[in-house]
């Protein structure tokens, strides 16, 4: 009897068309679980009040719910217009430079590094690509580019340079103040903008380290050399999202999707979270249904089996965010009726991983009983890491992580399959689960006679030491 969510997670960004509570409970209950801040946008103030807000609807209705705070990072701006924007016509001259030049239209940035590593023949993108640029000749104060694609653009546009090798902090001024934010508020997950290479996530790390807080790092796959780095970034992050706005700039957009599986399948076989973010449903920016295509491409993540499938415009500042959400969780639950089982994979598995794998096959092998089929999967976890093991296996049925500690609950809500819950349960070796099943019975999440598979350590807090399995029938 687990609550009609799918499997599938459900990631809304939080924005002035979806933070009353009113609003916000009304998004948790469709099936949210994870509440993203944007802070590119809005004062500090602004999320303050909208995080406190969130965990009281959350305590309120009694339903988890996670809170990600995504950093700013190194990104690009150009500056501000006089009037606030300005038309470019396809054909014409510009210049880039750190001031406005005399007797032609300038596009102001505020960064000298970047404006002398600019080169003739290189590429610059505005605004998501919307205007196109080639730089034509580099002069001591300003650089002069050939318009490609015109049109108009606004104060404080994103800018790409494709391939452009210039070294940005990984972390602004802004990110620093909102790191104090996130401590404060002890956030489930950091989002770190625009990542290169390890050395950045060690570097927020060592900045949460400093303020004595420790949210699960998501590494933001968003440029060339985050893909040419992709293996050590997994392993130092502690999960990670493809930012396809940015990397369908960066990289040629026609090799995104093969990208994007990728991506899903490396990080799903290290048992860590990854997130497909951008454009899933834009046209419900302004529209009450999605296109078809658009439809497809959330369909394709979860055959792809994503952990999390993310809304960022949809719910911030569009005409539908309840809408847009009911809409996700409809397509994960159909489509996630219609996936092939996985291998397990047996390679190097160290005593969790053999038992998840035991586990994972056993399930396999008592899925076509139709009497008493297996309901769901129990897992006693101090520290999350047998959940999400038994998770990358991605098994039709929910994972149900009873954990004793608040922080590890909210930081599995991004994982696939699984419902994590807080229970006490006595110290020490575990005789019998009746007064733990008792407790699901009574949160609905199972009911008297399910069959479940249970995954523990003899003595259930001790991490890293699950080392036993069985068969369970929940008592009336």
């Amino acid at each position: 009897m687990i609550q009609n969510r799918p499997l599938t997670k459900i990631i809304a960004t939080i924005g002035p068309t979806c933070d009353t509570p009113e609003q916000i409970e009304n998004l948790i209950l469709a099936g949210v679980s994870v509440f993203r801040f944007n802070l590119k946008h809005n004062t500090q103030e602004w999320h303050n009040e909208r995080i406190n807000r969130i965990r009281e609807v959350s305590e309120r209705i009694s339903q988890p719910v996670a809170v990600l705070l995504d950093l700013q990072g190194p990104e690009i701006r150009i500056g501000s217009f006089e009037e606030g924007k300005i038309t470019i016509t396809t054909g014409e001259e510009v210049a880039f430079a750190l001031s406005r030049q005399p007797g032609e239209q300038t596009i102001v940035l505020d960064n000298l590094k970047l404006l002398q590593s600019l080169k003739p023949g290189q590429k610059v993108l505005i605004d998501d690509g919307f205007l196109q640029f080639e730089i034509t000749r580099c002069e001591k104060n300003h650089v002069d580019a050939r318009v490609v694609k015109g049109g108009t653009v606004s104060s404080h546009k994103g800018m790409n340079v494709p391939e452009l090798s210039v070294e940005l902090p990984v972390l602004v001024e802004k990110d620093l103040e909102h790191l104090d934010l996130a401590a404060r508020h002890e956030v489930d997950f950091v989002a770190l903008s625009f990542v290169r290479r390890a050395a950045d996530i060690q570097q927020l790390r060592t900045e949460m380290k400093q303020r004595k807080f420790s949210a699960a790092i998501i590494a933001k796959i968003e440029n060339q050399q985050a893909l040419d780095n992709f293996d050590e970034i997994l392993e130092s992050s502690d999960g990670i999202m493809i930012a396809r706005g940015d990397l369908g700039i960066e990289v040629e957009i026609y090799k995104l999707p093969v990208y994007q599986k990728e991506i899903i399948r490396k990080t799903r076989e290290a048992g860590k979270p990854v997130i497909t973010a951008t454009q899933m449903l834009q046209s419900m920016v302004t529209q009450p249904i999605p296109t078809r295509a658009e439809v497809s491409d959330v369909a394709n993540a979860i055959f792809d089996y994503t952990d999390a499938i993310m809304l960022s415009a949809e719910t911030a500042h569009g005409e539908y965010p309840l809408e847009s959400v009911q809409m996700m969780c409809a397509i994960a639950k159909f489509i996630e009726n219609k996936r092939m089982a996985l291998s397990a994979g047996e390679n190097s598995l160290s005593q969790v991983e053999a038992v998840v794998v035991s586990a994972y096959k056993l399930y396999q092998v008592l899925v076509h009983q139709k009497m008493n089929p297996i309901k769901a999967f129990v897992v006693l976890t101090n520290s999350g890491t047998t959940a999400r093991l038994l998770a990358r296996l991605r098994p039709g049925i929910p994972i149900i992580a009873v954990t004793p500690t608040k922080s590890i609950r909210d930081q599995l809500l991004i994982s696939h399959g699984i419902v994590p819950l807080t229970v006490s349960l006595p110290e020490g070796t575990i005789h019998s689960f009746r007064a733990l099943f008792q407790q699901l019975v009574r949160r609905k999440l199972l009911k008297p006679n399910d069959n479940v598979i249970v995954l523990h350590g003899k003595g259930w807090k001790d991490s890293g030491k699950t080392n036993a399995l069985s068969i369970e029938t929940v008592s009336g």
